[in-house]
């Protein structure tokens, strides 16, 4: 013990140089070094002379020697072990530290602890927790051999305590944040992760922690992940990029990342957008209907106007026609046959321009209340010889399926036009389902669709087996003159005319097709709230042959703006006998009314007419100066003069252009004979 004080007392006067010094002249206690050759002493002498870092020094024996940054660090532990052999010095840790020394000498390799904690006291006995990086190095000799130890003690307690008080700061900043935090490794793995990530995934931190995320990330994003992740890596400064995270419910979460890197770590902040996407989503599906339907009306109001001028020069060519015909002698076979195709080519011209009225509701409709059971049922024979015998047609009806209120012959050419073209895309044969049900349109449906109004509805489907459409020819499917068939086999109109006619009544149509997987129509009817009318039995019997018009002697106003359909008109009625007044407009007709020498017995009158005045205005004012005239109007394209919401206005009678002779005179005919109620 005096020995050691002795060593002490010298380290006080002289520090560990003097120390070091003193052994190698044989002045200190512990006797001279001789087993020390020069250079280690050489080599100890400059490593001891180091003030930045704390250096200890074991030599052969183990004897410890350290420079001036120990003892203001170590404190009480300076003068008991400075000179001492390490396993007195240093006993409680000698089984710990003792074949470390032996390991670095062994094998002259070097041993790095990092941040290694010690409890130590200083400053008059006040204990603290302190850290160390540690580094123990084997000195060679200039032989090659090991002379001792040298261990080079780095403090890092106040890097230590300060990320220690980063992470708590973190932590709470976590515990406050929305967003989800993490931290990663260049690999990906994740190294810390804030607790919102429980709470919006529902994976445990313990799940989390120590692994990548690609065990719950969407098959398809994982691949885009992992190079922004070797992106970062690489030192790209900032990633921004979405991907999915499987819940532990099982559903998928979108986030959107911000990941920046910082030396070996990943700093990453992401953003649940799951519902902003969804709404996203919704929006664009939204404004895609609000355009389409935007588009629609455009068409219809298009295809309306090009319809009405096109029926006035119909009714021109028809009504010419229709003469030539009845004028033609039976011995003209050839000029026979030559009007016979015109007016074939006419009248199919005739059908087109219906449906770009239908398509357009531009239609005049006479709807009915009908039990769509029957209506379905009623068609079923039509269907199977319109189809032929390759296309199975199936009809499905429901029980206490709800009446609707539609125009019976619109109806059923609907649902013709959607067997014909299910035909087509069955042409080697298939089956056509047409089922009927109730259902209900929610506002949530409604708020993705144009025109819908929330309630019941029934449903009317038709389906085939055939080869379906893509997702681009979908998209054009309702327009008009879009056709996906050979040139000459079809108009393009059918889908459209579908469409309109079920807007028109108050209606929705939707398509679902997919390649290879057939084609399904759905056509939502509004319900009809009130009693079916009581049915009657209808005994089929062949319908009588069309009689001729009949000849009349009574006067007739025709009030038409187009010369040369007036000059048809009034050649025709002049043909069956009528007295005939003729006006292009409605003053005209007025002032004719008033000038006739005696009563007007029918008005015929167009509904569209220049200088300000409707068909409409003009048999109102006709009736205020006769009450008992009767009124029959004709138009190419239907108006709010006469129809509204899609239907005739109570009382109207109406002949829609191009007509025929046979139908002007029979439907003059029908009108001026039947008897008037009073509410008439």
């Amino acid at each position: 013990m005096s020995q050691q004080r002795d060593i002490a007392d010298m380290i006080a006067e002289q520090g560990p140089m003097g120390a070091l010094t003193a052994t190698i002249d044989g002045s200190s206690p512990l006797g001279p070094a001789s087993d020390w050759s020069p250079s280690l002493v050489s080599t100890v002498r400059l490593m001891l002379s180091s003030r930045a870092e704390i250096v200890l020094f074991w030599g052969p024996d183990y004897c410890a020697l350290y420079n001036e940054a120990y003892a203001p660090t170590i404190g009480d532990k300076h003068p008991r072990v400075l000179g001492r052999p390490a396993r007195e010095g240093w006993a409680e840790l000698w089984d710990d530290l003792g074949p470390l020394l032996q390991s670095v000498r062994d094998t002259g390799e070097t041993f790095h602890a990092k941040d290694r904690p010690f409890y130590i006291e200083r400053d008059g006995g006040r204990g603290e927790e302190v850290f160390f990086d540690i580094s123990y190095s084997p000195v060679f000799e200039l032989d090659g051999s090991i002379g001792g130890v040298l261990c080079i003690v780095s403090e890092t307690t106040v890097r230590v305590l300060a990320e220690r008080e980063a992470r708590a700061d973190r932590n709470r900043l976590w515990a406050l944040a929305r967003d989800p935090f993490l931290i990663a490794d260049s690999e990906g793995i994740w190294l810390s992760a804030s607790p919102a990530w429980t709470d919006i995934l529902g994976w445990s931190q313990e799940e989390l922690i120590g692994r990548t995320s690609e065990w719950m990330e969407h098959p398809d994003d994982v691949k885009r992940t992992r190079g922004e992740v070797q992106d970062l890596a690489d030192g790209h400064p900032t990633i921004r990029f979405e991907n999915r995270f499987r819940t532990k419910r099982g559903d998928y979460r979108i986030f959107s990342w911000t990941a920046v890197p910082e030396g070996d770590l990943i700093y990453c902040v992401a953003r649940d957008v799951t519902r902003h996407r969804a709404d996203a989503q919704a929006l664009a599906e939204t404004e895609a209907a609000l355009r389409q339907a935007q588009k629609m009306e455009t068409l219809g109001q298009l295809t309306g106007g090009v319809a009405h001028d096109f029926n006035n020069l119909l009714q021109i060519v028809t009504g010419n026609l229709d003469l030539l015909q009845r004028a033609l002698p039976d011995d003209q076979p050839r000029l026979r046959r030559a009007a016979d195709n015109a007016m074939a080519g006419a009248e199919r011209a005739a059908i087109l321009t219906q449906r770009l009225l239908a398509f357009s509701r531009r239609q005049p409709l006479a709807p009915d209340r009908v039990d769509p059971n029957r209506l379905i049922a009623g068609m079923s024979d039509l269907l199977h010889r319109t189809l032929g015998e390759m296309i199975e047609v199936e009809t499905v009806q429901s029980p206490r399926v709800w009446p609707v209120e539609i125009d019976v012959n619109q109806m059923e050419n609907a649902l013709l036009n959607l067997a014909v073209n299910a035909r087509d895309a069955m042409p080697q044969g298939g089956k056509l389902t047409i089922e009927v049900a109730n259902t209900h349109l929610d506002s949530h449906y409604a708020a993705t669709e144009q025109e819908i109004t929330p309630g019941q509805y029934v449903l009317i489907c038709v389906s085939d087996t055939g080869m379906g459409m893509d997702a681009d020819t979908l998209s054009h499917a309702i327009e008009p003159f879009f056709t996906t068939k050979d040139v000459g086999r079809g108009t393009g109109l059918g889908l459209s005319m579908v469409y309109g006619f079920v807007k028109q009544s108050g209606g929705h149509v939707r398509v679902y097709s997919e390649t290879g997987h057939g084609t399904t129509v759905k056509i939502y009817l509004p319900r009809y709230h009130g009693l079916l009318p009581v049915a009657e039995e209808i005994v089929q019997a062949p319908p009588p042959p069309p009689p001729c018009p009949q000849a009349g002697q009574e006067v007739i106003l025709v009030c038409e703006d187009d010369e040369n359909v007036r000059a048809y008109s009034v050649e025709v009625l002049r043909d069956l006998g009528y007295r005939v007044i003729e006006a292009g407009d409605g003053p005209t007709a007025l002032a004719a009314l008033d000038a006739a020498a005696e009563p007007i017995d029918l008005l015929f009158t167009d509904v569209v007419l220049p200088g300000g005045m409707t068909g409409a205005d003009i048999a109102r004012a006709a009736k205020a100066k006769q009450p008992g005239l009767r009124v029959l109007f004709t138009t190419g394209y239907a108006r709010n003069a006469i129809i509204h919401h899609g239907r005739l206005d109570p009382g109207v009678e109406l002949l829609t252009k191009p007509f025929t002779y046979r139908a002007l005179g029979e439907k003059i005919r029908d009108m001026l004979d039947r008897v008037e109620s009073p509410a008439q």
